[in-house]
């Protein structure tokens, strides 16, 4: 009996349906700035994957593990305000992406989420790698799309499906985008002819939007809100501050205006709004002296952006009887403390609020109000330095400090939640000369590794500063990181284990074996022999003026693990409080 050959494979792939229409969608978003593209490998995907790759504006990165990739995405976003396309494959692969949509929603960062999937026939009917995608990511996303397979569809409607996702993705409220693709077989194929661009103006030049001028009226009418609540009767400035975090407008503009009425801005990295100046330092440690906090109640608190992660500040701030005005970013409202009566729009707030002073700075109501802000600072910064001085370099507020202190103008810094952020934002020095990045939409440690390595991706010098668990939860960026051409450098206080939860009542509540049973989750891992396995380089952190961490250009990737001791940390941090309330 002869044995059945196998069918004979094409020598060469044909022109397809599926093909053509990928191909359209990429070339429509490159035309309106898109860059970049994150995909992990799969079958299903094949068509974008390969019309990614064939555009030559377009850069595709590959990850092996798509919840990397998400972040990755992320990153770039976050950078850039340009959405990046992100690509996996049918099945289980799309949730992988649901922790990096949920950032993204709450971040406002746009990305082109597209999970590839089996067409309609095959739902439903036990098909090997098909879930049910449809709407997979709920209401967080700015839009779904689900066109259908390529050929049940109208090709005159595929460039109006690219531009619909386009904008969503970057309107006044950017963020997540999910278009969910059906393709059928052949996968593999060569586009035909591309429909052509819309007619006018818009469909060649992205940027060809008249300019939006809706928002002024609205901005001066805000800004009249806002400066009503600064004067007092008779034209004399009150006592306020002005808390600063990530999404606020101007910088610049904040300084300006901080200048004018003579108030102390406390902010976070992240803002852009901590230059040497009006910016204290160090007002989480201010804040948790009882006797400072008292004094230094303000008649006006301005928020702009959003929150910081001061557990102190946001006491303060419920605590206090001040008339809070927040103006928020993309129309979110932000108010874990339940103190605002209302959310001024941002748009263009203060500039128009500055063009309404007068000339002359505002003569302060309380003379010393500002100097004494700043004093305080100073001798707090006094106070760090004196204790952090017994410690050898090798302590984690010491790490943040000198991690922000040694990169060069323009880097980026991307800094884990959970302990990081907070040495950074509590101890660091003031800095707005490099940006700095931390998912802070949900709070989260997912994928900070990846999100680093998607800036890093733009060009950008970068720094990682991170924590044990949270590189560990996101290894797998690891994988294929050493032939990355990048300039990026990864640091990680190791201290085995969950640091930040030393500073919970459960640390001194509950038994020590349970404690770290649930809590100090210990994980013995050698952080050098798996960095080492990714074939990176990595080196010890020695303490003062690491080396490593001045980033320069073609460095590579190298990674830094600092040694510490979680309930060392836990002794010096309450040390630095107590130090800064004696001080000042």
């Amino acid at each position: 009996m002869s044995q059945m050959q196998p069918p004979a494979l094409p020598t060469e792939p044909s022109i397809t349906i599926t093909a053509t229409f990928c191909a359209t969608l990429v070339d429509e978003w490159s035309a309106r700035g898109v860059s970049a593209a994150f995909v992990s490998p799969g079958s299903r995907s094949t068509p974008l994957a390969l019309a990614l790759s064939a555009n030559t504006s377009i850069e595709t990165n590959i990850f092996h593990d798509e919840r990397s990739a998400s972040f990755a995405a992320l990153g770039h976003g976050l950078t850039t305000g340009q959405p990046a396309v992100l690509l996996c494959t049918s099945g289980t692969a799309a949730a992988h992406f649901h922790a990096a949509v949920i950032e993204a929603d709450l971040s406002c960062v746009p990305i082109l989420v597209c999970t590839a999937d089996r067409p309609p026939e095959l739902w439903d009917v036990g098909a090997p790698q098909t879930i049910n995608q449809t709407e997979l990511y709920g209401k967080i996303v700015r839009a779904f799309h689900q066109p259908g397979p390529p050929e049940d569809s109208i090709p005159d409607d595929w460039r109006p499906l690219a531009t619909t996702s386009y904008r969503q993705a970057t309107g006044q409220r950017p963020g997540p985008v999910h278009l969910n693709l059906s393709f059928r077989d052949p996968l593999v194929g060569k586009p035909a002819e591309l429909p052509p661009k819309t007619s006018g103006e818009d469909s060649q030049n992205p940027n060809s939007d008249q300019p939006d001028t809706s928002h002024l009226a609205v901005s001066q009418f805000a800004a009249s809100q806002l400066l009503e609540r600064c004067f007092t009767d008779d034209g004399s400035a009150r006592r306020g501050v002005i808390i600063a975090g990530r999404g606020q407008s101007n910088p610049e503009a904040v300084q300006a205006f901080a200048e004018h009425v003579g108030w102390p801005v406390l902010a976070d990295h992240r803002s852009g709004c901590r230059a040497p100046g009006q910016a204290i330092r160090h007002f989480d440690g201010l804040l948790r002296c009882p006797e400072f906090a008292a004094k230094h109640q303000p008649e006006v608190i301005l928020r702009l952006g959003e929150i910081l992660s001061s557990k102190a500040l946001s006491q303060w701030i419920a605590a206090t009887n001040a008339d809070v005005i927040a103006a928020t970013p993309w129309g979110r409202r932000i108010d874990p403390e339940a103190v605002l009566p209302f959310v001024l729009p941002q748009i263009s707030l203060i500039e128009a609020a500055i063009e309404a002073l007068p000339a002359e700075p505002l003569k302060p109501r309380d003379p010393g109000w500002l100097a004494s802000w700043k004093a305080a600072d100073e001798a707090a910064n006094r106070a760090i330095i004196k204790v952090l001085a017994t410690h050898d370099g090798l302590a984690e507020p010491h790490i943040a400090r000198e991690t922000l202190e040694r990169l060069p103008a323009q880097a980026a810094l991307v800094v884990s939640s959970s302990m990081p952020v907070r040495d950074l934002e509590w101890f660091g020095e003031n800095r707005d000369d490099v940006s700095v990045h931390t998912n802070r939409g949900a709070n989260g440690i997912d994928g900070v590794v990846s999100t680093a390595i998607g800036i890093a991706l733009t060009g950008a010098p970068t720094v990682c500063l991170i924590g044990d668990v949270a590189f560990l939860h996101d290894s797998s960026s690891l994988i294929g990181l050493a032939q990355r051409e990048l300039d990026l450098t990864i640091v990680i206080t190791d201290n085995d284990g969950g640091g930040i939860f030393s500073f919970l009542p459960q640390n001194s509540l509950l038994e020590h074996d349970r404690y770290e049973q649930l809590f100090g989750t210990p994980h013995n891992t050698n952080l050098e022999a798996l960095v080492n396995a990714h074939s990176l380089k990595v080196t010890r952190w020695e303490g003062a003026r690491q080396p490593e961490l001045l980033v320069t250009p073609k460095q590579g990737v190298r990674v830094v693990v600092a040694r510490t001791n979680r309930q060392a940390n836990l002794e010096l941090h309450n040390q630095l409080t107590a130090a800064i309330a004696a001080n000042i």
